[in-house]
């Protein structure tokens, strides 16, 4: 029985992956862009190329004129709904064999000062799990009054840990604002996005943390008796 505990510890610690950087765009020194593939991360267990990867707008959040940064003067003051065309996107998916989760999304903004004045700006996620659908919110709004970083907790949500390869994930950025002419946007710092990559339990490996889970049960109700 011992010797079934310490396998079933070292398969479990061989399962646990923590979070890492997977994902990241970079800014600096770009001239105004309408998208931008992530120039400087891309894991090697997430798909690339095609769909993926690539910061793209909304039809209602139009290049910006600003240097060193991913902006539009698009955003509104009309609130945050799924509904709006006044967003950023971009889309990645797991690699065949693996699972992918997300954690948290950071990101450094910048933009007008009249934009970004008190009470600031709000601003969220919004996911799509496959290509057809509405997407959901994520959490609620996280506020910031003028430039600087944000921080986006996707970590309690259900949807976006352990999806499978072939399940492409959507995550589509929200603003609104104090003006109806955004100047809002990803500063030259750029965006973050931290997850797990893991690999999925071949069947064999399944079936013995099964096994071992039940003799566990089964020693527990002896000592019990």
């Amino acid at each position: 029985m011992k010797k079934l505990l310490i396998v079933l510890i070292v398969l479990g610690l061989a399962s646990v992956s923590n979070a890492e950087l997977i994902l990241n765009w970079s800014f600096t020194g770009t001239a105004p862009i309408e998208s931008q593939v992530a120039d400087e991360l891309i894991h090697a267990n997430l798909d690339s190329g095609g769909i993926y990867n690539d910061l793209t707008r909304g039809a209602g959040a139009g290049t910006s004129a600003a240097n060193s940064s991913f902006r539009t003067v698009g955003f509104q003051n009309d609130g945050i709904a799924i509904g709006n065309t006044d967003y950023f996107e971009f889309i990645l998916s797991a690699a065949p064999t693996y699972l992918l989760s997300l954690t948290t999304v950071n990101a450094t903004f910048a933009g007008t000062a009249t934009y970004s004045a008190s009470p600031g700006v709000d601003h969220q996620w919004g996911y799509r799990l496959g290509g057809a659908g509405d997407f959901t919110l994520i959490d609620t709004s996280v506020n910031r009054t003028g430039n600087g970083t944000s921080a986006f907790d996707l970590s309690g949500t259900s949807a976006l840990q352990d999806v499978g390869a072939g399940t492409d994930v959507y995550l589509r950025y929200f603003a609104t604002g104090q003006t109806s002419t955004g100047g809002w946007g990803f500063s030259s710092a750029g965006i973050d996005v931290d997850g797990t990559l893991s690999v999925i339990p071949e069947p064999g490996v399944l079936a013995l943390l099964s096994i071992g889970g039940l003799a566990i049960v089964r020693f527990a109700r002896r000592r019990k008796a």
